[in-house]
């Protein structure tokens, strides 16, 4: 028989298992769709044989993840829904951030949105609304590019000139709309005065007709954990409303930062 010493992996090596890793895809797969999934679509995008994957989202139904419609197409379901929500729950991100969303939201009557930095992307975490009649694609669980919108401004500002370069040598970097900053010199020059100005501005860059302001949340490390922002209708956001709505993201900012244990940068 094999020493213990002998079949052990070296120390800090990782060691994954495929089944895991699939139903990790299939999961997201579904969760990127519009509408629901036939086997067969999710077997290519995953890369595995159709009863590979059958057995995979059989599992996944069983435990309650994934539901199956009645023309055999799959779905999330609402064990998805309840992990998720045991993850804000436990956060105090989003604890300390909920009530100065809603509160944000009824001083300025716009929409207000909680964003974080995750696998190179800004992911909206919460959100405030004041009118329901204002749609926009900045939802809950959305992602976005960090260079086309404020939030992601923002979060980019605040990080390690290390990190910074990284993205900025992901070229090229996409255009969402004819005002997205795609060079990265002029983003990077963009960057420079949002820190120094402690807000950044975005106009029109991730959706046309729609502006936003954002401020960074501070946590106890020093660095921007979060970016609080306010979206609008590029009407309702201009030169004349960006120092109030600066203003009242700063004061709500500085809360949540002495909550969380930091301070404003």
């Amino acid at each position: 028989m094999a020493s213990a010493s002998a079949s052990a992996k070296p120390a800090g090596s990782t060691r994954t298992v495929r089944s895991v890793v699939h139903a990790v895809q299939l999961l997201r797969r579904l969760a990127q769709s519009s509408s629901p999934s036939a086997l067969g679509e999710l077997a290519a995008g995953v890369g595995l044989s159709k009863p590979a994957t059958f057995n995979l989202l059989k599992t996944l139904e069983l435990e309650g993840l994934v539901g199956k419609d009645s023309d055999a197409k799959y779905r999330l379901d609402w064990g998805v829904y309840e992990l998720g929500s045991a993850v804000v729950r436990g956060a105090d991100l989003t604890r300390v951030g909920r009530a100065h969303l809603d509160r944000l939201a009824e001083a300025t009557g716009e929409a207000t949105l909680l964003a974080i930095i995750d696998d190179q992307s800004v992911l909206y975490i919460d959100r405030g609304q004041a009118d329901a009649s204002f749609a926009m694609v900045a939802n809950v669980g959305r992602r976005s590019p960090l260079h086309t919108n404020a939030s992601g401004k923002v979060l980019l500002a605040w990080k390690d000139a290390a990190s910074l370069d990284e993205y900025l040598a992901t070229a090229p970097l996409e255009r969402r709309t004819a005002r997205t900053i795609t060079d990265p010199a002029v983003l990077r020059a963009e960057l420079e005065t949002v820190r120094g100005q402690g807000f950044a501005t975005c106009v029109q860059e991730q959706e046309e007709g729609l502006s936003s302001v954002s401020v960074p949340v501070i946590g106890h490390t020093g660095e921007a954990v979060a970016a609080l922002t306010v979206a609008a209708p590029s009407q309702r956001i201009n030169a004349e409303s960006t120092p109030g709505l600066r203003d009242l993201l700063l004061a709500a900012a500085a809360e949540m930062s002495t909550e969380l244990g930091g301070g404003m940068a």
